[in-house]
């Protein structure tokens, strides 16, 4: 039940991620047993902690491979899912629905005049790399797009979607203070 598959030196990320999916499948009662304790804390649902140990899977599938240690992935794996779920349950903010909160009506939009590319370019500075890329693809749209076509285009779940853009607000909106 909790043995990690057999893995070759040559392994891509892609195939990591389709084991790492393919284990927490098969081993989605030992991810509820170690969650349990935080899961009520967590501001998230089964789908969500799926994401999230699937994330934690790939993680120790890639340590154990580097260290050479396949037969520790299980070991691994619970230190990073725990951790995950602590972080999940001890204040890192989830939004349900991004667009209640951040995407501007349709209204406001045709009164608003676009802000000019110094400010924006300026404004940039304060993010990542990663979030400059998503928050200049959303500026692209010409029309509201939801968490789902984020996650969809940068290849994420709609919960690391949610945290890449609420961060991205956060430094932004930190950053003009």
């Amino acid at each position: 039940m909790s043995r990690p598959m057999q893995t070759n030196q040559q392994i891509s990320d892609r195939e990591i991620w389709s084991m790492a999916q393919q284990w927490v499948f098969a081993n989605k009662k030992l991810i509820r047993q170690i969650a349990s304790p935080y899961f009520r804390f967590m501001a998230g649902d089964n789908e969500d902690l799926y994401q999230e140990a699937i994330i934690a899977a790939f993680k120790a599938l890639v340590v154990s491979r580097k260290k050479r240690k396949q037969e520790q992935f299980v070991r691994y794996f619970r230190v990073i899912f725990r951790t995950n779920c602590i972080q999940l349950a001890t204040g890192i903010q989830t939004v349900h629905c991004l667009e209640d909160y951040f995407l501007p009506s349709q209204e406001q939009e045709e009164n608003s005049k676009e802000p000019e590319e110094e400010k924006i370019r300026q404004a940039l500075t304060a993010v990542t790399t990663r979030q400059r890329e998503i928050c200049l693809w959303l500026l692209r749209q010409p029309v509201p797009v939801g968490t789902r076509d984020i996650a969809r285009e940068f290849k994420v779940s709609r919960r690391h979607a949610c945290r890449l853009v609420m961060l991205s607000i956060q430094r932004i909106s930190g950053a003009s203070t």
